[in-house]
């Protein structure tokens, strides 16, 4: 058997580390062109050292720099050169990686995969998107990450990492509070769902077709779904999915559920990849899970019963790279806005 660790995490707007494609060369940028950045090279250093105290053999990224030189440059300067890079994948600015530890004892491979089993995460395919009641052609807003590891005990395992599309609605909070344009907000609020439905849908299309063709596959689902547990405003009111939940699987398909890493695992008052002012509920500074590593049953238990995923929120590393000499309110302030996670497998 051996160990292996894998980590995710959003590392909050990276792209605007460095310069424009268009100046050449990627370099990180002086730190006054980064609004609430005072020096990027320390803040770079310090996602450096939580990536170093996880840990991990593999680590899937959110919200990574648009060019893969860039993201060479920050493995080559801050993290001594000692991972390989898998990716990007996605568009814009935004972009998906995987960093494989070059020392690791527990991969022997990886084979990133482009089109399996009839599903290109690169394609359009049909979906209602404006509940018009006409299918449209419609394309991952971020493409899925897929990888095949080879593990050095001989076993291949399916790990896909996405970012589903953002909630967000531009000026949403002065929207909201207008009793004039509050509707608006609630129209492109929604129409922002459907979307992330329709991408957490596709997603779990390619998942059942991996079991259907080996019921035992090995899947590892990480990334920011922009959704967790419970119901928010607009899947009480309006009757949106869950899209975490869809990941999972379906509770009439046992054998094809995903079980969370970590979840029911961690204290209460620890479950939460990000704070954020939710100005909806009226909530201050509010907690909430966006961050998910979801793992096939096979993996989640052993041949006797017992639980082989262990997972954890990585609090303790994330808190020591805190800079508490920085405006709390600033981007220098933290390594990110998210909080990474991990899961270590016997494999």
């Amino acid at each position: 058997m051996a160990t292996l660790k894998v980590a995710n995490w959003n590392i909050e707007w990276m792209n605007r580390w460095f310069t424009s494609d268009k100046d050449g060369p990627p370099q990180l940028k002086p730190s006054a062109e980064i609004r609430g950045v005072t020096d990027i090279s320390a803040l770079a250093t310090r996602v450096a050292n939580v990536v170093r105290a996880m840990g991990a053999d593999i680590l899937t990224v959110q919200e990574g720099p648009s060019r893969r030189s860039e993201m060479a440059l920050f493995v080559r300067d801050f993290l001594d050169d000692g991972y390989d890079i898998i990716g990007p994948a996605a568009k814009g600015q935004q972009k998906l990686y995987m960093l494989v530890d070059k020392q690791s004892a527990a991969v022997a491979g990886t084979v990133r995969v482009e089109e399996e089993l009839g599903v290109d995460f690169d394609d359009v395919w049909e979906v209602d998107i404006d509940a018009d009641m006409e299918v449209d052609d419609y394309r991952f807003t971020r493409p899925p990450l897929v990888v095949k590891l080879e593990t050095s005990t001989g076993k291949s395992i399916r790990l896909i990492t996405i970012h589903t599309k953002s909630k967000y609605v531009h000026n949403g909070k002065f929207m909201w509070e207008d009793p004039l344009r509050r509707q608006d907000f609630v129209t492109q609020a929604l129409k922002a769902r459907r979307r992330i439905s329709a991408e957490a849908m596709r997603i779990r299309e390619y998942i059942e077709r991996c079991l259907h063709d080996d019921i035992s596959a090995p899947l590892i689902v990480t990334g920011d779904y922009n959704d967790g547990p419970g119901l928010d405003y607009f899947e009480r009111r309006y009757l949106t999915h869950n899209v975490a939940g869809m990941i999972a699987g379906s509770p009439f398909q046992p054998q094809f559920m995903l079980r969370h890493a970590f979840i029911d695992v961690m204290a209460k008052e620890l479950n939460f990849t990000a704070i954020f002012d939710d100005f909806i509920d009226d909530i201050q500074n509010r907690k909430i899970l966006l961050d998910h590593i979801f793992v096939s049953a096979s993996l989640f238990w052993n041949a006797d019963g017992s639980r082989n995923a262990e997972g954890l929120i990585e609090h303790d590393v994330f808190n020591a790279e805190i800079d508490h000499n920085a405006e709390p309110d600033s981007r220098q302030h933290l390594p990110s806005d998210h909080r990474p996670q991990t899961v270590t497998l016997e494999v």
